[in-house]
Parts: structure tokens; sequence; C-alpha cells
């Protein structure tokens, strides 16, 4: 499972150029109009390093941190860099005039923190995080970047598969039938009135249904699974207001190999592994 990161503030994808890039919507992260956002002349401190930047000024600050990597993933550390970017610009230009800021207002922190979640043989993946944010726009927010190294290419959820349409559709299903079982398990034991239950899982099968749709904007962030060898399946990640639930935090959803390998492009087929008996009819 993901390791637990500091809070911090996701920024919005980069444009058209890296849109493949960052995974949250199609093909990657949302895009931002860079013609609408603005950024207010820098009156505070700066200071940036190969794996951090960092600033400051009156009502704000800002803390960037980035992984150590290889020269070779250049597409990758250009990705994640020009997301943060787009994303401060955005985060200092939504910030209150100094004039109009309330004496009390409190101090508006960005916290965005880039981590290698998962490394195969033959992708990467970068997770970034926000959670802590005062000033606007203060939603949670999470984004990942998959990197395929052996031709140097940032992948989305459609990029992996010959018939995307299907492929999103099992997904779905997968993780529609993990999910409601899950949360379905968490209503039973925290509800004893059998009329109060039948609402409440009307409502829940409502909110999965709608939030794990088979659309690529759904399954935007995800991670492709295994420690050094080959890849064994993806972690799709959902944050709860996705699913329309009122409690239970950001869920993770762990789907096997053996839901989506007949739909993988032959060039990333060999990039997983999978029982060849687990992909008979019939076997679940």
């Amino acid at each position: 499972m993901l390791h637990n990161f500091r809070s911090r503030l996701l920024l919005p994808c980069l444009s058209a150029l890296l849109a493949s890039a960052c995974n949250i919507s199609t093909p990657g992260a949302p895009v931002v109009d860079a013609a609408s956002v603005h950024s207010p002349p820098a009156t505070g401190i700066a200071g940036v390093s190969a794996q951090a930047e960092e600033g400051r000024g009156e009502g704000y600050e800002f803390h960037i941190r980035y992984p150590e990597l290889p020269a070779e993933w250049s597409t990758l550390s250009q990705a994640l860099r020009g997301y943060a970017a787009q994303r401060k610009r955005q985060f200092l230009a939504a910030l209150t005039p100094v004039a109009e800021r309330a004496a009390e207002t409190p101090l508006a922190a960005l916290d965005l923190e880039f981590d290698i979640a998962r490394r195969t043989e033959d992708f990467i993946s970068v997770l970034a995080r926000e959670t802590a944010h005062s000033g606007a726009d203060a939603a949670p927010a999470i984004a990942s970047f998959i990197l395929h190294p052996g031709d140097g290419k940032l992948l989305s959820i459609v990029d992996l598969f010959t018939a995307p349409d299907a492929a999103l559709q099992a997904l779905s299903d997968e993780c529609r039938r993990q999910l409601e079982g899950r949360y379905e398990a968490n209503l039973h034991q925290s509800t004893d009135d059998a009329k109060a239950l039948t609402p409440l899982l009307k409502s829940m099968q409502a909110g999965v249904k709608h939030g794990v749709q088979a659309n690529a904007a759904n399954f935007a962030v995800f991670l492709i699974d295994g420690i050094d060898s080959k890849a064994i399946g993806l972690t799709l990640i959902f944050p709860q207001a996705q699913l329309a639930a009122s409690s239970g935090g950001e869920q993770q959803v762990e789907v096997p190999a053996k839901i989506f390998y007949d739909l993988l492009k032959p060039e990333y087929r060999d990039a997983f592994s999978v029982d060849t008996e687990e992909l008979k009819p019939g076997v679940r």
C-alpha cells in the first residue's frame, strides 16, 4: 500500500504539451489555461534547489519537494516541475490582496510533494499529494505521473490499452465491486437499524456507481503496481468527494493484472506478470 505523505497542495497539470504526463483528466491532469493564471509581483523570499522549492511572503508560504531522478528520466522531471510551476502560479494568483486581507486571515500555505510510489521493471509511478491549505481551493488533491523509461513516454490510463473503452469498463466493474463491498461492510458495522440501513446503502451505491463510471477522468490517478519486478496490477485512487462519500477518506482499489491483461497494448503486455490459468474463462 502507499506510504503516508506529509500535508501538501496539488498543483493543476501542465498544458497540452505535457497533458499526457499528469494523470488527472484525459489524457492526463486537468489543463489550466495559462492565460487565465496571473501571478502577483514576487514580493516574498524564494529558494530553489535540485529537490526543493520554497517561498514566503506576506500572508503566504509554499513548499515543494521533488524526488531525486536520474538524468535519463528528463521527461518525467520536466513534467513534475512544469506541473508544480503551474500550480504555484495559480496559488499565488488566488491570494487575497494584502490591502483586502483581514488581520485574522490565516496563513495561506501550499505544500506539495512528489514521491516515487511504485517502481517496476518497466514503469515508474510518481504520486503528488496535498492535504492542507488555508487559502482558496483548500480541497485535498492528488495526481499521478507514469513513466515508461524504455521509450521515455509518460502514460495516461488509456495509453496502456488497445481498446480503452473496454478496459475502462473492466476497471469500472472491478472497482465498483470492491468499493461497494467495502462500504457495505462498514455500514453494517456502524448501523444496527435495518430500516435506516436501506437508504444508506442505496445512496452509497449511487455514489460509487457515479464515481467509477467508465471514463478516463474517473481513473486518472493510478499507479502501476510492483516492486522492482514485472508489474502485477494497478492501484486506482479515488478522492472521497469523487465517490460522494461523507466519510472514509480517499479510497484505493488494487486491480490485479488478470482483469485487464488481454486488453493491454502488445508493447506493454510483457511488462505485466499474470498466471495464465487466471486468464481462463470463469476464473476470478
